[in-house]
């Protein structure tokens, strides 16, 4: 059973109705390109570089954004529209763990492919595959595209134990040695690839600069919290979050309210226990975020140096900046040679400074419009013109 929205039915919807005693001419066929992205985030999290993406690769192509295998089985192929020239894929999943176990994995992406490569051959126009997931690496090839994109968002055998993490790296390998173009979402990610056929092409992440605008809504609820407030939106984790380092800060300034939004796990809140100044909150959908933020002094990025995530480059950067705020990091290598607004501490005691110091010039008019400037400059919209300037120079036909 598929449940899907043909481009070319919805394109003669749109026409308007002929009058007239001639003939009605017929309907236009959309002969537009297709990108097809094998994504590592489901559509429903809305909220990631993917999609940002996604809905900028839709300006002038048609773009099927496939979700990765569920835990479930699942056997129906479903098609549907999430906006313009997109579409969100859910594609069947045979087995449950649909990508934990490589011979279901590979299972799994064949099936897909093949049902996928069925439906886009009545939808005609030529494909390019785009993946950022590595364990899709088993359908290049398979889909008759004309060129194959990998952007490295992230190092994925990084997020498993070491035990399980050969079959990650190989899918990386067979990703970057097969792609046409590799973006990389940090500096300092193309270090840390595989070798390519040509150098990774850095296309740093950016920001929504419309929805994270100063002026708007402020969550009321905030009104109830002690100021100053200092925001973090992320995962409180042991992986990446420096629970100990906000820890030692709050007990510095236990005058200073820090609220801390996202997904929690038990070692991360553990520092946090005895600290009635520091605020845990659960995840909020992605679109409550602006209001929350809006109503904080400084945004945070208390990053671990020195580990696993080394390499990224977050996003939440230019968010807190298109808000207006002054933001305080650890010194990641990519936050280290960012070209905007940034105070970068790498002990308790000097993050405590830069925080203050922050907090002195938080609201100065120049400052939040130099920050806010910085944010444009890093929108999707200028990422996305970027990504077609680097498209259009893909090579012809694989």
């Amino acid at each position: 059973m598929v449940s899907e929205a043909s481009p070319a039915a919805a394109m003669s919807k749109a026409l308007p109705s002929q009058h007239g005693t001639g003939p009605a001419a017929p309907p236009a066929v959309d002969a537009r390109d297709w990108v097809v992205i094998f994504s590592g985030s489901p559509w429903s999290i809305g909220a990631h570089r993917q999609h940002a993406i996604a809905r900028e690769l839709a300006v002038d192509r048609r773009v099927l954004f496939v979700d990765p295998p569920g835990q479930r089985p699942c056997w129906r192929l479903a098609v549907e529209p999430v906006g313009d020239s997109l579409w969100h894929v859910t594609a069947p999943t045979p087995l449950p763990f649909g990508r934990q176990i490589p011979p279901v994995n590979r299972l799994t992406r064949w099936l897909t492919v093949t049902v996928l490569r069925r439906w886009l051959d009545q939808h005609p126009g030529s494909r390019l595959l785009w993946i950022d997931e590595d364990l899709a690496a088993s359908v290049i090839g398979r889909l008759r595209e004309v060129a194959v994109v990998y952007d490295a968002t992230d190092l994925d055998w990084t997020f498993t134990r070491r035990w399980n993490r050969w079959h990650l790296r190989a899918g990386l390998r067979n990703a970057v040695g097969a792609a046409d173009l590799v973006l990389a979402s940090s500096t300092e990610l193309p270090q840390r690839l595989p070798a390519a056929r040509r150098p990774p092409t850095v296309l740093p992440n950016g920001c929504d600069p419309d929805q994270f605008a100063p002026d708007g809504p402020i969550a009321p609820w905030l009104d109830r919290l002690p100021r100053p407030l200092i925001g973090y939106v992320g995962a409180v984790d042991t992986r990446a979050f420096d629970a100990s380092l906000v820890a030692a800060v709050a007990r510095l300034h236990d005058d200073w309210t820090f609220l801390l939004i996202g997904p929690s796990t038990r070692a991360g809140r553990a520092p946090f226990a005895a600290l009635p100044n520091v605020r845990l909150m659960d995840p909020v959908p992605f679109s409550d975020v602006p209001a929350i933020m809006r109503g904080c002094d400084v945004g945070i990025i208390p990053y671990r140096v020195g580990g696993l995530v080394d390499y990224v480059h977050p996003k939440k950067y230019y968010e807190y900046l298109s808000q207006g705020k002054p933001v305080v990091a650890t010194p990641l290598p990519a936050l280290a040679r960012v070209d905007g607004p940034i105070r970068l501490a790498s002990n308790a005691l000097a993050f405590a400074a830069a925080i203050e110091e922050a907090l002195r010039c938080a609201g100065c008019p120049v400052a939040v419009a130099q920050r806010r400037a910085v944010a444009v400059r890093n929108s999707w919209s200028a990422r996305g013109q970027q990504l077609r300037e680097l498209l259009s120079g893909l090579a012809a036909p694989r």
